[in-house]
Protein backbone atom coordinates (compact mmCIF):
# COMPACT_ATOMS: atom_id res chain seq x y z
CA UNK A 1 0.00 0.00 0.00
CA UNK A 2 0.97 2.98 -0.95
CA UNK A 3 2.46 5.74 2.09
CA UNK A 4 -0.02 8.03 1.42
CA UNK A 5 -2.85 5.77 1.21
CA UNK A 6 -1.53 4.36 4.51
CA UNK A 7 -1.57 7.86 6.15
CA UNK A 8 -5.34 8.24 5.13
CA UNK A 9 -6.16 5.19 6.24
CA UNK A 10 -4.47 5.76 9.19
CA UNK A 11 -5.98 9.25 10.14
CA UNK A 12 -9.84 7.74 9.56
CA UNK A 13 -9.68 5.24 11.22
CA UNK A 14 -6.49 5.05 13.67
CA UNK A 15 -6.80 9.46 14.62
CA UNK A 16 -4.68 9.21 17.88
CA UNK A 17 -2.07 6.82 16.29
CA UNK A 18 1.48 8.21 16.54
CA UNK A 19 -0.06 11.63 16.33
CA UNK A 20 -1.20 12.28 20.27
CA UNK A 21 2.06 12.48 21.78
CA UNK A 22 3.75 15.02 19.13
CA UNK A 23 4.71 18.31 21.61
CA UNK A 24 2.50 21.34 20.21
CA UNK A 25 5.39 23.55 20.83
CA UNK A 26 7.48 21.64 18.56
CA UNK A 27 5.52 21.70 15.83
CA UNK A 28 5.17 25.57 16.37
CA UNK A 29 8.56 25.79 16.36
CA UNK A 30 8.90 23.42 12.89
CA UNK A 31 6.33 25.89 11.41
CA UNK A 32 8.51 28.83 11.91
CA UNK A 33 11.42 27.41 10.50
CA UNK A 34 9.23 26.15 7.39
CA UNK A 35 11.66 24.49 6.09
CA UNK A 36 13.46 20.79 6.23
CA UNK A 37 16.35 19.22 3.89
CA UNK A 38 16.50 15.67 4.04
CA UNK A 39 20.01 13.69 3.11
CA UNK A 40 19.16 9.38 2.26
CA UNK A 41 21.01 7.02 0.64
CA UNK A 42 17.50 4.52 0.89
CA UNK A 43 15.91 3.74 -2.35
CA UNK A 44 14.41 6.99 -4.04
CA UNK A 45 10.80 5.95 -4.24
CA UNK A 46 11.28 5.45 -0.48
CA UNK A 47 12.80 8.71 0.29
CA UNK A 48 9.89 10.29 -1.88
CA UNK A 49 6.96 8.67 -0.51
CA UNK A 50 8.36 9.76 2.85
CA UNK A 51 8.86 13.62 2.50
CA UNK A 52 5.15 13.37 0.33
CA UNK A 53 4.12 12.19 3.13
CA UNK A 54 5.74 15.16 5.34
CA UNK A 55 4.40 17.81 3.83
CA UNK A 56 1.15 16.03 3.39
CA UNK A 57 0.92 15.80 7.21
CA UNK A 58 2.96 19.49 7.93
CA UNK A 59 2.22 21.39 4.95
CA UNK A 60 3.15 24.44 6.06
CA UNK A 61 6.94 22.88 5.97
CA UNK A 62 8.82 23.08 2.46
CA UNK A 63 10.31 19.62 2.37
CA UNK A 64 13.01 18.56 0.11
CA UNK A 65 15.25 15.80 -0.16
CA UNK A 66 18.83 14.61 -1.78
CA UNK A 67 19.58 11.23 -2.44
CA UNK A 68 22.94 9.26 -3.53
CA UNK A 69 24.51 5.85 -2.48
CA UNK A 70 25.86 5.91 1.20
CA UNK A 71 30.01 6.09 -0.12
CA UNK A 72 28.69 9.41 -2.18
CA UNK A 73 26.50 10.77 1.14
CA UNK A 74 29.37 10.62 3.34
CA UNK A 75 31.73 12.16 0.99
CA UNK A 76 29.17 14.88 0.36
CA UNK A 77 28.35 15.46 4.06
CA UNK A 78 32.17 15.92 4.29
CA UNK A 79 33.12 18.18 1.83
CA UNK A 80 30.13 20.63 2.71
CA UNK A 81 31.25 20.46 6.18
CA UNK A 82 35.23 21.34 5.32
CA UNK A 83 33.98 24.48 2.97
CA UNK A 84 32.04 25.79 5.49
CA UNK A 85 28.46 24.45 4.40
CA UNK A 86 25.70 23.44 6.76
CA UNK A 87 22.32 22.58 4.56
CA UNK A 88 21.05 19.27 5.59
CA UNK A 89 19.13 18.89 8.89
CA UNK A 90 18.53 14.87 9.15
CA UNK A 91 20.65 12.05 7.29
CA UNK A 92 19.46 8.40 6.63
CA UNK A 93 22.51 6.12 6.12
CA UNK A 94 23.78 2.66 6.80
CA UNK A 95 25.12 1.46 9.55
CA UNK A 96 28.62 2.16 8.92
CA UNK A 97 28.99 5.38 7.58
CA UNK A 98 26.30 6.68 9.90
CA UNK A 99 29.10 5.43 12.58
CA UNK A 100 31.86 7.83 10.85
CA UNK A 101 29.53 10.92 10.65
CA UNK A 102 28.72 10.44 14.52
CA UNK A 103 32.01 9.69 15.78
CA UNK A 104 33.31 12.65 13.73
CA UNK A 105 30.79 14.80 15.66
CA UNK A 106 28.47 15.57 12.78
CA UNK A 107 25.52 14.52 14.55
CA UNK A 108 23.23 16.36 17.43
CA UNK A 109 22.39 14.88 20.70
CA UNK A 110 18.46 14.35 20.08
CA UNK A 111 16.23 11.55 22.34
CA UNK A 112 12.98 11.53 21.05
CA UNK A 113 10.49 9.52 23.53
CA UNK A 114 9.95 7.05 20.13
CA UNK A 115 13.27 6.08 21.63
CA UNK A 116 11.33 3.95 24.41
CA UNK A 117 9.45 1.72 21.86
CA UNK A 118 12.66 0.76 19.87
CA UNK A 119 14.13 -2.57 19.36
CA UNK A 120 17.00 -3.53 21.40
CA UNK A 121 20.51 -2.22 19.47
CA UNK A 122 18.49 -0.19 16.90
CA UNK A 123 19.95 3.30 18.99
CA UNK A 124 23.07 4.54 20.56
CA UNK A 125 23.74 5.23 24.10
CA UNK A 126 24.57 8.99 23.24
CA UNK A 127 21.70 9.79 21.68
CA UNK A 128 23.18 10.62 18.57
CA UNK A 129 20.95 8.18 16.25
CA UNK A 130 17.98 5.82 16.11
CA UNK A 131 17.49 3.26 13.38
CA UNK A 132 14.31 3.99 11.26
CA UNK A 133 14.39 0.07 10.49
CA UNK A 134 16.69 -2.49 9.29
CA UNK A 135 17.20 -5.19 6.22
CA UNK A 136 17.51 -8.60 7.57
CA UNK A 137 19.74 -11.20 5.92
CA UNK A 138 18.14 -14.33 5.07
CA UNK A 139 18.80 -17.72 3.27
CA UNK A 140 17.01 -17.43 -0.47
CA UNK A 141 16.06 -21.22 -1.69
CA UNK A 142 14.41 -21.93 -4.80
CA UNK A 143 11.23 -24.05 -3.78
CA UNK A 144 11.46 -26.59 -7.13
CA UNK A 145 15.21 -27.27 -6.36
CA UNK A 146 15.49 -27.59 -2.46
CA UNK A 147 13.45 -30.54 -1.06
CA UNK A 148 12.06 -29.51 2.17
CA UNK A 149 13.57 -31.49 3.67
CA UNK A 150 16.63 -30.70 2.78
CA UNK A 151 16.86 -27.08 3.67
CA UNK A 152 19.33 -26.00 5.36
CA UNK A 153 18.71 -25.07 9.07
CA UNK A 154 21.62 -23.31 10.89
CA UNK A 155 25.25 -21.98 8.69
CA UNK A 156 26.69 -25.41 9.14
CA UNK A 157 24.03 -26.89 6.86
CA UNK A 158 25.84 -24.60 4.34
CA UNK A 159 28.72 -26.39 4.09
CA UNK A 160 27.18 -29.92 3.10
CA UNK A 161 28.77 -31.26 -0.62
CA UNK A 162 24.96 -31.05 -2.08
CA UNK A 163 25.30 -27.16 -2.15
CA UNK A 164 28.92 -27.56 -3.35
CA UNK A 165 28.28 -24.98 -7.00
CA UNK A 166 25.08 -24.48 -5.98
CA UNK A 167 25.41 -21.37 -3.94
CA UNK A 168 25.41 -17.44 -4.74
CA UNK A 169 26.01 -13.98 -2.82
CA UNK A 170 26.86 -10.42 -3.03
CA UNK A 171 30.44 -9.76 -3.92
CA UNK A 172 30.27 -7.22 -1.29
CA UNK A 173 28.18 -8.28 1.83
CA UNK A 174 30.73 -7.10 3.94
CA UNK A 175 28.71 -5.99 7.22
CA UNK A 176 26.83 -9.45 7.01
CA UNK A 177 30.65 -10.95 7.37
CA UNK A 178 31.89 -8.70 10.05
CA UNK A 179 28.25 -9.27 12.58
CA UNK A 180 28.65 -13.11 12.28
CA UNK A 181 32.13 -13.27 12.93
CA UNK A 182 31.62 -11.06 16.09
CA UNK A 183 28.32 -13.14 16.92
CA UNK A 184 29.81 -16.12 16.81
CA UNK A 185 33.48 -15.54 18.07
CA UNK A 186 36.04 -14.52 15.48
CA UNK A 187 38.15 -17.62 15.37
CA UNK A 188 35.35 -20.37 14.59
CA UNK A 189 33.87 -17.36 12.23
CA UNK A 190 36.86 -17.76 10.15
CA UNK A 191 37.21 -20.98 10.49
CA UNK A 192 33.07 -21.51 9.05
CA UNK A 193 34.05 -18.62 6.05
CA UNK A 194 37.02 -20.53 5.14
CA UNK A 195 34.86 -24.19 4.25
CA UNK A 196 32.12 -21.58 3.03
CA UNK A 197 34.71 -20.43 0.74
CA UNK A 198 35.32 -23.88 -0.30
CA UNK A 199 31.86 -24.22 -2.05
CA UNK A 200 32.25 -22.45 -5.28
CA UNK A 201 29.82 -20.00 -4.52
CA UNK A 202 28.67 -18.12 -7.56
CA UNK A 203 29.24 -14.03 -6.93
CA UNK A 204 27.54 -11.41 -8.67
CA UNK A 205 26.94 -7.98 -7.14
CA UNK A 206 23.57 -6.60 -6.14
CA UNK A 207 21.65 -8.42 -3.62
CA UNK A 208 18.32 -7.72 -6.22
CA UNK A 209 19.90 -9.49 -8.79
CA UNK A 210 21.59 -12.65 -6.52
CA UNK A 211 17.79 -12.79 -5.54
CA UNK A 212 16.80 -13.06 -9.20
CA UNK A 213 19.04 -15.72 -10.14
CA UNK A 214 17.87 -18.10 -7.61
CA UNK A 215 14.44 -17.18 -8.73
CA UNK A 216 15.22 -18.22 -12.07
CA UNK A 217 16.68 -21.22 -10.83
CA UNK A 218 20.31 -20.26 -11.88
CA UNK A 219 21.66 -21.71 -8.33
CA UNK A 220 19.78 -23.22 -5.65
CA UNK A 221 20.46 -21.23 -2.63
CA UNK A 222 21.62 -17.73 -2.05
CA UNK A 223 23.54 -16.67 1.17
CA UNK A 224 23.04 -13.35 3.01
CA UNK A 225 20.23 -11.79 0.52
CA UNK A 226 17.43 -9.32 1.99
CA UNK A 227 14.17 -10.50 3.15
CA UNK A 228 12.54 -7.80 1.62
CA UNK A 229 13.83 -8.39 -1.78
CA UNK A 230 12.20 -12.53 -1.44
CA UNK A 231 9.12 -10.98 0.33
CA UNK A 232 8.36 -8.75 -3.19
CA UNK A 233 9.87 -11.55 -5.72
CA UNK A 234 7.38 -14.41 -3.85
CA UNK A 235 4.19 -12.28 -3.42
CA UNK A 236 4.81 -11.84 -7.59
CA UNK A 237 4.98 -15.49 -8.41
CA UNK A 238 9.06 -16.27 -8.19
CA UNK A 239 9.53 -19.94 -6.77
CA UNK A 240 11.71 -18.68 -3.83
CA UNK A 241 11.46 -18.96 0.23
CA UNK A 242 13.48 -18.30 2.66
CA UNK A 243 14.54 -19.35 6.51
CA UNK A 244 16.31 -17.12 8.83
CA UNK A 245 19.81 -18.49 9.97
CA UNK A 246 20.70 -17.33 13.29
CA UNK A 247 22.37 -15.33 13.85
CA UNK A 248 20.35 -13.60 11.52
CA UNK A 249 22.05 -10.21 11.06
CA UNK A 250 19.85 -7.11 10.53
CA UNK A 251 21.79 -3.89 8.70
CA UNK A 252 20.36 -1.04 10.42
CA UNK A 253 19.58 2.78 8.81
CA UNK A 254 20.45 5.27 11.64
CA UNK A 255 18.77 8.19 10.82
CA UNK A 256 20.46 12.04 12.50
CA UNK A 257 19.77 14.99 13.27
CA UNK A 258 22.46 17.37 12.64
CA UNK A 259 24.87 19.00 14.88
CA UNK A 260 24.41 22.36 12.76
CA UNK A 261 21.21 21.57 11.51
CA UNK A 262 19.73 25.30 9.24
CA UNK A 263 16.01 23.78 10.99
CA UNK A 264 16.97 22.14 14.07
CA UNK A 265 13.15 21.34 15.29
CA UNK A 266 11.48 20.46 11.78
CA UNK A 267 14.33 18.25 11.96
CA UNK A 268 13.46 17.13 14.83
CA UNK A 269 9.58 16.34 13.75
CA UNK A 270 10.74 14.59 10.91
CA UNK A 271 12.82 12.35 12.88
CA UNK A 272 9.76 11.69 15.41
CA UNK A 273 7.78 11.18 12.21
CA UNK A 274 9.68 8.51 10.42
CA UNK A 275 9.79 6.58 14.13
CA UNK A 276 5.74 7.00 14.23
CA UNK A 277 3.41 3.91 14.51
CA UNK A 278 2.35 4.31 11.13
CA UNK A 279 5.78 5.26 9.21
CA UNK A 280 7.21 1.91 10.88
CA UNK A 281 4.26 -0.09 9.45
CA UNK A 282 5.00 1.26 6.24
CA UNK A 283 8.40 -0.44 6.22
CA UNK A 284 7.34 -3.72 7.74
CA UNK A 285 4.97 -4.07 4.62
CA UNK A 286 7.84 -3.81 2.53
CA UNK A 287 9.25 -6.77 4.30
CA UNK A 288 12.02 -4.19 6.26
CA UNK A 289 12.21 -5.06 9.75
CA UNK A 290 10.76 -2.20 12.19
CA UNK A 291 12.48 -0.53 14.83
CA UNK A 292 9.70 -0.22 16.90
CA UNK A 293 8.97 -3.46 18.80
CA UNK A 294 5.59 -2.11 19.78
CA UNK A 295 3.83 -2.56 15.60
CA UNK A 296 3.01 -4.61 12.64
CA UNK A 297 2.05 -8.23 14.22
CA UNK A 298 2.65 -9.75 10.35
CA UNK A 299 6.48 -9.21 11.22
CA UNK A 300 6.35 -12.37 13.12
CA UNK A 301 5.02 -14.18 10.38
CA UNK A 302 7.95 -13.00 8.13
CA UNK A 303 10.57 -13.30 10.91
CA UNK A 304 9.38 -16.71 11.44
CA UNK A 305 10.08 -16.91 15.11
CA UNK A 306 13.43 -15.56 14.99
CA UNK A 307 14.68 -11.92 16.09
CA UNK A 308 17.02 -10.44 13.81
CA UNK A 309 20.99 -9.77 15.28
CA UNK A 310 21.17 -5.64 14.88
CA UNK A 311 24.68 -4.40 13.25
CA UNK A 312 26.78 -3.93 15.65
CA UNK A 313 28.07 0.26 14.50
CA UNK A 314 31.40 -0.21 16.36
CA UNK A 315 32.70 -3.11 13.72
CA UNK A 316 33.06 -0.62 11.20
CA UNK A 317 36.63 0.51 13.19
CA UNK A 318 37.66 -2.65 11.67
CA UNK A 319 36.29 -2.35 8.19
CA UNK A 320 39.08 -2.30 5.53
CA UNK A 321 40.30 -5.67 7.69
CA UNK A 322 36.71 -7.36 7.11
CA UNK A 323 37.13 -6.34 3.74
CA UNK A 324 40.47 -8.15 2.86
CA UNK A 325 39.24 -11.38 5.22
CA UNK A 326 35.73 -11.73 3.05
CA UNK A 327 37.40 -11.48 0.39
CA UNK A 328 40.14 -14.16 0.94
CA UNK A 329 38.13 -16.89 3.29
CA UNK A 330 35.15 -16.75 0.94
CA UNK A 331 37.82 -16.94 -2.54
CA UNK A 332 35.92 -14.06 -4.46
CA UNK A 333 37.62 -13.24 -7.25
Amino acid sequence: MPILLLFFFLLCFFPAVGLAQIDPQLVELAKKEGELVFYSSSNTEEVRDLIEGFKRKYPFIKASFYRTGDEALLSRVRTEAQAGRFLWDVVDLTTYPGYWLAKEGYFAKYLPPERAFLRKGHADEQGLWNSIHSNVHALIYNTKLVPKGSIPKTHEDLLDPRWTGKICMDTKAYEWFANLLYATGEERGKAFMKRLGEQKIMFRTGRTLNTQLVAAGETSLGVALYLHRAKDMKEKGAPIDWVLLEPAVANLHPVSLSAKAPHPNAGKLFIRYLLSPEIQEYFARGGQLPSRNDVAPGIKDLLRGVEPYPSQAKLAERLNEYVELYRKLLQVS
